[in-house]
């Protein structure tokens, strides 16, 4: 199993169950259509997003397609291993400031673009089986 496809094995949570996130130190992906977005860490994952995450804009935005994976790590692994993901998927929100609005909307448009190419490709396939059992 690629590396990256081990993200999505772990607990997560969408944007309206936020409160449900445990009370322990860990890491936290941000995830939409199987794309790392963001790594980040805690000491406490409930009250890291309880208040307004700086991210919580961008993540609000990915919604319906929006995941929040986490991962509980004791404090003492917690610098080293957000180190290690961060370097290892690379996430494209890592690193960059505060979103603008262009940066939020060129995010929707990515988001939902890509909700349209999936399916469309799912009818395309579904249109195919259809012609080819019909024939």
């Amino acid at each position: 199993m690629p590396e990256w496809i081990r993200v999505f094995w772990l607990p997560s949570k969408s944007i309206d169950n936020l409160k449900e996130l445990p009370q322990e130190s860990g890491v936290y992906y941000i995830t939409a259509l199987w794309v790392v977005l963001y790594v980040g860490k805690a000491k406490n994952l409930r009250n890291r997003w309880r208040t307004n995450h700086h991210r919580y804009q961008q993540f609000k935005l990915l919604q319906p397609f929006g995941r929040l994976h986490y991962r509980v790590v004791s404090m003492k692994q917690l610098d080293g291993y957000e180190k290690s993901e961060i370097s290892k998927f690379t996430p494209k929100w890592n690193g960059t400031s505060r979103p603008s609005f262009w940066n939020l909307l060129g995010l929707f448009l990515a988001v939902w673009g890509r909700v349209i190419v999936y399916a469309s490709l799912l009818m395309l396939a579904i249109a195919v089986v259809i012609y080819s059992a019909l024939k």
